[in-house]
């Protein structure tokens, strides 16, 4: 084993100890023991997700369009081995839970267990160290993948969400759903999948977040000796993706479903340009100035839910990433034309809102406050919820910067965003 500095951060807020280091290939790894928890939760994220369909593939100089729903259909494919066994039951039989999820710009494998840490941790590293695809194998994943697709087409809060993200960003990768469509799976061939693994399937654009009951020292040790074995990468930062190409909005649009009241999204998307190290910051102020005009404890809210304007169904999703950020409003209405309309108006006037006060925003930050200190309590929340980043705020700094926001810091926030943004809106009416 080479000699490893680990780099330790006190979160003293939460009473937390996280260990950190860059391994000689690169991969970012961060250890967070906690001797009394008798599970371990360990996950490997590579940052590759849906919207990396248009790059420039390792050893060339062309960029490539690759099909929609690549990223999944690998996911999918790095649990079956060179000999077809499935790796999912090699966790079984280590007495481990697994699974893996696939999102705009990531792609995870975790597993959680009370025993054999370190031949999970093992598994793990090996189940996306290597790939193995076979004109076969391929075809019968296309059949699997858009079965799972049809699936979701019934779902109609899935098909809101995606169909709004469509509008708000139309001719995109985000136009697409995560995991493609029939088509676009179709597409997918031998060579696309070692393109895509030979790109993005390499330590030093991966980490390795692990929590729970495990020795620090030894583990550190498994895990760099393992790592030795995969050749270090002299291309690191040579990974070339294409910005997100904006076209016009569509402002409004609508289908029919078998749906017993009509749904209603309200979507925004972000034009400014956010610096990478203010992504989390700028996503906590977003969530907390839609929290204070729309959330359970806003005027508006009681007034339209006791009015019957809504239900307990209304959701609000923020998504603030380096290449684009949006906001979107979810929920179940009787009246989603005019309901429509008094959000975009009162969005609009966000400055002037009965709810957007420094006492409200108090009462807002301590939910929020509460929800983390709940999410405590679980692995699998802080390992999920946790952005491996060497630089910048993350979850753990969460309280810190609850303190350090103020309502001069929401409005400015709000403004950079409502200023410049875009707006449309969605709806699902019955048959």
């Amino acid at each position: 084993m080479q000699n490893l500095t680990l780099k330790k951060i006190e979160y003293t807020a939460i009473g937390e100890s996280l260990y950190r280091v860059i391994l000689p290939n690169g991969l970012r790894l961060f250890l967070l023991p906690k001797t009394n928890f008798h599970e371990t939760y360990g996950i490997m994220t590579v940052n590759f997700g849906s919207v990396d369909t248009y790059f420039v593939p390792r050893g060339t100089k062309q960029a490539i369009h690759y099909p929609a729903g690549i990223a999944h259909f690998l996911e999918h494919k790095l649990f079956e081995d060179e000999n077809g066994n499935d790796l999912l039951q090699e966790f079984v039989d280590l007495g481990a839970e697994s699974n893996a999820f696939t999102s705009f710009t990531k792609t995870s494998y975790l597993f959680s267990t009370t025993e054999n840490v370190e031949e999970c941790l093992e598994l793990l590293q090996d189940l996306i160290g290597e790939a193995y695809f076979t004109e076969e194998s391929v075809q019968r994943e296309q059949g699997i993948i858009q079965q799972e697709i049809e699936m979701y087409q019934d779902n109609p809060d899935y098909r809101l969400f995606f169909s709004a993200l469509a509008n708000l960003y139309p001719g995109t990768a985000l136009a697409q759903d995560i995991a493609g469509n029939r088509e676009s799976i179709a597409e997918i061939t031998v060579e696309d999948l070692d393109e895509n693994f030979e790109t993005f399937y390499h330590p030093s654009n991966m980490s390795l977040f692990l929590v729970g009951n495990f020795d620090l020292e030894k583990t550190v040790a498994t895990i760099s000796e393992q790592q030795n074995s995969y050749e270090i990468d002299d291309e690191k930062s040579a990974i070339k993706r294409r910005a997100l190409k904006l076209s016009p909005v569509v402002p409004t649009a609508s289908m029919r479903m078998e749906v017993s009241r009509p749904k209603l999204a309200v979507a925004m998307r972000g034009n400014n340009k956010i610096s990478k190290r203010k992504l989390f910051r700028y996503k906590l102020i977003l969530k907390l100035l839609f929290d204070m005009m729309f959330g359970w404890t806003s005027k508006r809210y009681q007034k339209m839910y006791e009015n019957g304007k809504i239900d307990a169904s209304l959701t609000l999703e923020v998504e603030v990433e380096e290449r684009f950020h949006f906001v979107m409003l979810t929920m179940d209405t009787q009246e989603p034309v005019a309901l429509s309309h008094q959000i975009r108006t009162a969005i609009k006037e966000f400055a002037h809102d009965m709810d957007v006060t420094e006492e409200h925003l108090d009462i807002v930050k301590s939910e929020m406050y509460g929800d983390l200190m709940h999410g405590l309590n679980s692995l699998e929340y802080m390992a999920t919820q946790y952005e491996t980043l060497i630089d910048g705020e993350n979850l753990f700094d969460l309280p810190k910067i609850l303190q350090d926001i103020h309502l001069e810091d929401i409005l400015e926030v709000g403004h950079e965003f409502i200023d410049h943004f875009d707006m449309i809106d969605f709806t699902i009416f019955p048959k």
